[in-house]
């Protein structure tokens, strides 16, 4: 019942003046601009001498700010004045913010981790190379009722070698002979390469054109399969090691 409200609002440019326009939300009897119409001491709600700034805003016209009134019980007569709730505020400003946590729940598909040479085995003291796919992927999610476009782009490829080394690159790598990532074992041994994707996102609300900054990173895990680091000498031999059978010195 707005006869027992307590606290009402309006939005309006401005307010506390004779002149003007906006609509009241909580007496219903109301509209700004009529003057005091139900006699309870209440002034139309218009401009004012005290400035709102008005923000420039992208994706529409800015939201008029909010003003409120309150009393201390329903008998008393509402005040002559109105406080300034919220000021202006625009349309792209009015989403719910993505946070760093939510961002880390997105089913993001860790990058393939391609080794060259890739044959189950490594020359130690040679180039084992690492290289990756630097592709951002696109994600659709929920939050809080809004449905979101994610972009989540890669920024930086970590590199864990096995063998107590490890390489931060914002390369994704490249083959051979172009190849700008990659590590010299120097002991021979079994080991797995792991690479930790750092992804930095940003979003968007349907509806609206504007991409926010996702606050933090995520992270995902890729990890190859065991190779063996091994030593390989040539030697002499009488005859070719094609022949078959095969000579016992190959």
């Amino acid at each position: 019942d707005p006869a027992l409200a307590l606290v009402r609002y309006t939005r309006a440019p401005m307010c506390n003046v004779t002149t003007g326009g906006g609509t009241e939300m909580g007496d219903g009897d109301e509209q700004f601009g009529g003057g005091d119409t139900d006699g309870d001491g209440l002034l139309a709600c218009g401009p004012s001498n005290t400035t709102v700034p008005v923000p420039a805003c992208i994706d529409g016209p800015p939201v008029l700010p909010l003003w409120r009134q309150a009393r201390a019980a329903a008998t008393d007569p509402w005040p002559t004045d109105w406080t300034l709730a919220y000021g202006y505020s625009c349309p792209e400003d009015a989403v719910p913010p993505m946070s760093e946590a939510d961002f880390r729940r997105l089913p993001l598909a860790a990058p393939v981790l391609r080794l060259q040479p890739d044959r189950g085995w490594v020359l130690v003291n040679k180039e084992t190379i690492v290289m990756t796919d630097p592709t951002a992927q696109t994600l659709r999610t929920d939050l809080l009722g809004y449905g979101i476009d994610v972009i989540a782009t890669p920024t930086l490829y970590t590199y864990d070698f096995g063998d107590g080394h490890t390489l931060a690159t914002t390369s994704p790598g490249n083959p051979y002979p172009d190849h700008d990532t990659f590590h010299r074992y120097e002991n021979l041994a079994t080991v797995t390469i792991t690479l930790t994707t750092t992804w930095t996102g940003r979003y968007r609300v349907d509806g609206t054109t504007v991409w926010h900054d996702i606050p933090g990173t995520a992270q995902t895990t890729t990890t190859s399969t065991p190779f063996t680091i091994e030593e390989r000498r040539a030697r002499l031999v009488d005859d070719l090691c094609t022949d078959i059978p095969q000579p016992t010195d190959c």
